[in-house]
């Protein structure tokens, strides 16, 4: 992970939570994807968590478990804690995902 990607993500999270800025939802998922695209696995499991809930009507990011559950996946193979759980979750209840306990249970 590089400081640019780190950055990126950080920007992201200050504009969801308005942090030292005026919150943007459309902002903060804009800044998460790139820096997933930069292979950053905390700004992977963000967009992961943006597709899980969704963030807002209009801007693109509906709520869609399958591509919250890909997201994950992607996190989790980079060894994201948080991917991992979340993933183990989503196959345990079927979340975007058919349900299957054994990858679960991993």
């Amino acid at each position: 992970m590089d400081i640019y990607s780190n950055e990126l993500c950080k920007l992201g999270y200050n504009y969801k939570y308005g942090i030292d800025i005026e919150k943007h939802k459309k902002k903060a998922f804009k800044y998460y994807i790139k820096a997933a695209k930069l292979g950053n696995a905390v700004a992977i499991n963000d967009v992961a968590i943006c597709y899980k809930n969704g963030i807002g009507h209009g801007i693109g990011v509906e709520k869609d478990e399958k591509k919250a559950f890909e997201y994950y996946m992607k996190a989790a193979k980079l060894e994201n804690v948080n991917a991992i759980f979340n993933a183990g979750v989503f196959y345990y209840n079927g979340i975007g995902v058919e349900i299957n306990l054994q990858e679960a249970f991993k």
